[in-house]
């Protein structure tokens, strides 16, 4: 049930814009409802914008710029941003950030006022836990929250969704253990359901001017509680198979040369 927003501004109260707008166009939240919510409604509200301005160049900073054509300033705050750059395309920078390979650092130009950058939450998980204890009080039953952000997937074209945190649901189903179709025992297989789920919010939500950035998620098969956030859904750089490639320049300074 996708849930539109009004123009959100450094500042503005994230729990009182969220109930407002639940309580008149999606007022019967039942229990285990999952309410997700655009990361970039978060950041702003938390007052992370940074003007490009201000963002101080140094000469490591303008070699980047140069070296994957990007402006100045927005690779400077990439670097800054960023726990460690792996390398790039043309106008963007692959990163480590939060323990999430994303594009520059998870720093966004697009709905961001002109000549500013919106940053990622500081704590996503955080984020998601103070909007559940809100929805819970407000609402008397138990809900689920994920924030979700864009990312896009090693040699596919476009973005999907990304949970970039969650509060009050397992994130992950453990598959193993299971039959498949033919009686034999799944050995590695857990399934991501908070990326899948973010996946769902963000074709609803889009990437333009829709301002729905509320999905509220219903009848899904997660499990409720209040000790799980995303962490349950990180992977350690030695057992992904895709960082774990990476991982012979994560100890030497790349090259901008």
């Amino acid at each position: 049930m996708p849930v539109r927003l009004p123009i959100i501004k450094p500042g503005n109260k994230l729990g009182e814009i969220i109930v407002t707008a639940l309580r008149k166009q999606a007022p019967h939240l039942k229990r285990s409802d999952l309410v997700a919510v655009a990361s970039k409604v978060v950041s702003i509200c938390e007052n992370r914008i940074v003007r490009l301005d201000h963002v101080p160049l140094s000469q490591s900073s303008k070699r980047i710029a140069r070296r994957w054509r990007m402006d100045e300033r927005l690779a400077a705050l990439v670097q800054i941003e960023a726990d460690r750059i792996v390398g790039g395309v043309r106008g963007f920078l692959l990163t480590e950030k939060n323990g999430i390979l994303t594009a520059n650092a998870g720093i966004d130009l697009k709905n961001s006022p002109p000549r500013t950058a919106t940053l990622w939450p500081r704590d996503s998980d955080a984020s998601a836990k103070r909007l559940l204890e809100i929805l819970d009080r407000e609402f008397k039953v138990k809900v689920g929250v994920l924030i979700v952000d864009s990312r896009v997937t090693p040699l596919r074209l476009g973005t999907i969704g990304l949970a970039l945190g969650t509060s009050g649901f397992l994130p992950v189903c453990d598959e193993r253990g299971k039959k498949d179709l033919y009686g034999r025992e799944v050995q590695v297989t857990e399934t991501n359901l908070a990326d899948d789920l973010a996946a769902c919010a963000h074709f609803l939500m889009g990437e333009t001017d829709q301002r729905i950035g509320v999905v509220v998620l219903r009848n899904t098969r997660v499990r409720f509680g209040s000790s799980y956030d995303s962490r349950r859904a990180k992977l350690s750089v030695e057992r992904c198979l895709i960082a774990r490639n990476l991982l012979p320049i994560r100890n030497r300074r790349f090259s901008y040369s």
